[in-house]
């Protein structure tokens, strides 16, 4: 009687066949628990002021630079609150509404809104599960999550269920799967399999608590890490899919997560992955393990009066999907159809699950020079950028040209028009020793900021290194064969401070981002 609901005029009815719901509604109560944890954890520890309300400056994404802070504090009770305070203090309320089923579809969109905007306001900010839950998020309100074990289903039994459609549970699988697969393939690179950046990651984790020691940077332990991990970014997935590995390759996912939490400082990840991944398992997988517990037999009755969508709506919501997972599989490899080296000038590293690849030193120094006397000085960053956002503008080219037009757009309005910006921005990838990444003759407060790649981006030319180049920072510049533009050669006489004229400097290691 069910086949026959299922038009044979299409081959997608099988995304519309009937499955239990349990699997769902476990998804919901992880998603909503993890992200109120977030949301409480940022409002707590005031890093929601530290990221949005203290700085004066922030970086959108490309595409995206009209998402702006939205600037309207609000007055509650004699207290004035920012109102990205409010904003998580809503991801908060709406993350509670989400895990308990209370108007969902409600909440799951004004959950969505919300965290994707805040998402897209400042790159610096951007991790890749930050990018996943956003991903996850808008597809939330598409869910029928809340038919049981919800509020909704005891507000309104009508709409209760105990079955959803196919496509539901392959559309997570799918999405969950995606960090996992992907990352496992940008790790198809040169750099990782000889090493490097994790061969220096390790260095660093020799006082790490319980596992941490020289045995670290021993060559087998790196090759371990380094194969290790590749393998289980690429064979996770499949080992899920496949019963007689599913519980093997989930106790390798438990135990890479848990790892994962203790060695990089990434928030919520390892948690919701934890969660998430259960998706993987038979869609009725909790009944079944309340049943072992307390021992009762917990049976779900067949959908006999099924409803299935007609064959247009089949078909379009099919399309729809279709058209969802080929741009998922797609944009991970547009580097290679674009110019330069992800890991270099992060053209394309964002949204591609390029996790763990890259280690960067940085030193960054702005000139500004008036072009009605020539007289030239340092720009002093920190009167405009946070320490944390500085350390992630200066590893990348694009970034340090959004901050020169925003320098240069500042002086304009202190009576300095058509000030010259150039930027001396030196970079060390993965070892190498370190280089220019960005052309230092470029007046960068006159190159527009478009979506195409930067003709001043200097490319990676310094060789890998098994052994990371040891120079102190502060030292760079005497090692180093620089031409730079007479606008750069300052006098130790100038009036710029010490402090100022020395390069800001700011160490970037191996992070999940």
């Amino acid at each position: 009687m069910l086949e026959s609901t299922l038009d044979p005029r299409t081959n997608v009815s099988w995304m519309f066949r009937p499955v239990p719901i349990d699997w769902l509604v476990v998804y919901r109560l992880a998603f909503g628990g993890v992200m109120s944890w977030y949301a409480w954890t940022f409002i707590q520890s005031g890093t929601v002021k530290q990221f949005y309300e203290v700085p004066l400056f922030h970086l959108p994404y490309d595409g995206f630079r009209w998402v702006r802070l939205i600037d309207l504090p609000l007055q509650i009770d004699g207290e004035v609150y920012e109102f990205i305070t409010l904003q998580y203090v809503c991801l908060l309320i709406t993350g509670l509404m989400i895990m308990a089923g209370l108007f969902y579809r409600l909440a799951a969109i004004t959950f969505a809104l919300c965290f994707t905007h805040i998402f897209l306001i400042d790159r610096c900010y951007y991790q890749n599960h930050y990018y996943l839950v956003s991903l996850l998020a808008l597809q939330l309100p598409f869910l029928p999550a809340n038919r049981a074990f919800s509020i909704d289903a005891l507000l309104f039994p009508g709409k209760a269920t105990a079955f959803v459609p196919a496509w539901t549970l392959w559309l997570i699988r799918f999405q969950i799967g995606v960090p996992y697969f992907f990352g496992g393939i940008a790790k198809l690179n040169a750099d990782w399999i000889r090493g490097q950046p994790m061969r220096m990651a390790m260095a660093d984790k020799i006082d790490m608590p319980f596992v941490g020691g020289l045995w670290l940077t021993e060559e087998w332990c790196v090759q371990c890490i380094v194969w290790g991990g590749l393998l289980f970014d690429l064979l996770v997935v499949p080992g899920l899919l496949w019963k007689r590995t599913r519980m093997l390759a989930y106790g390798c996912a438990l135990a890479f997560h848990l790892t994962n939490s203790q060695m990089w400082t990434i928030g919520i990840f390892p948690w919701l992955m934890i969660l998430a991944t259960t998706v993987y398992f038979e869609p009725d997988w909790p009944r079944r393990a309340l049943s072992r517990v307390t021992r009762d037999s917990f049976t779900t009755d067949s959908p006999q009066n099924w409803f299935t969508p007609g064959h247009r709506r089949q078909v379009t919501i099919a399309a729809v999907l279709g058209m969802f997972v080929t741009w998922q599989c797609l944009m991970p490899f547009r580097h290679l159809v674009t110019t330069g080296n992800p890991n270099w000038d992060e053209y394309s590293h964002y949204f591609s699950w390029h996790m763990l690849l890259r280690a960067k030193e940085c030193g960054l120094r702005v000139y500004a020079t008036d072009p009605a006397t020539t007289r030239s000085g340092v720009v002093d960053l920190r009167s405009y950028l946070t320490a944390r956002q500085l350390s992630v503008v200066a590893r990348d080219p694009r970034m340090i040209h959004q901050l020169c037009r925003y320098v240069a757009q500042d002086l304009s309005g202190k009576g300095f028009p058509d000030v010259e910006i150039r930027a001396l921005a030196l970079v060390s990838l993965n070892g190498r020793k370190a280089q220019l990444l960005i052309d230092p003759t470029v007046n960068l407060a006159a190159v527009p900021v478009e979506n195409v790649y930067p003709s001043y981006i200097v490319p990676l030319h310094e060789p890998y290194r098994h052994d990371a180049w040891d120079c102190p920072l502060a030292e760079w510049e005497q090692h180093l064969d620089l031409e730079l533009p007479p606008q750069m050669q300052l006098s130790q006489t100038s009036n710029t401070p010490a402090s100022v004229r020395r390069t800001i400097t700011f160490n970037t290691r191996v992070e999940e981002r």
